[in-house]
């Protein structure tokens, strides 16, 4: 397997379990952009990923926020805390 492909297959296994945390299909937070920040302690313990949306959340996904800066949170699993987010 190729770098390229390790690298897809771990961003899609990520989306997968972001997809499943917001009650989502990966298909429906595909067709919403996002980017992913990590709120995180001084001594590096994840205590979530924040979903921050680039337009608007899936319907029936929990915002925080206000239109124009929308944000969901997500409680990496066991693998995922270990991985930073891409």
């Amino acid at each position: 397997m190729s770098n390229q492909q390790l690298e897809e297959a771990m961003e899609r296994r990520q989306d997968e379990y972001i997809a499943s945390q917001l009650g989502v299909s990966v298909d429906v937070l595909d067709d919403h952009p996002f980017q992913i920040d990590e709120n995180a302690s001084d001594d590096g313990l994840v205590y979530s990923w924040r979903i921050l949306w680039d337009d608007a959340a899936p319907e029936g996904v929990t915002v925080y926020g206000v239109p124009g800066s929308l944000w969901s949170d997500v409680v990496p699993g066991p693998d995922e805390a270990d991985e930073p987010p891409e």
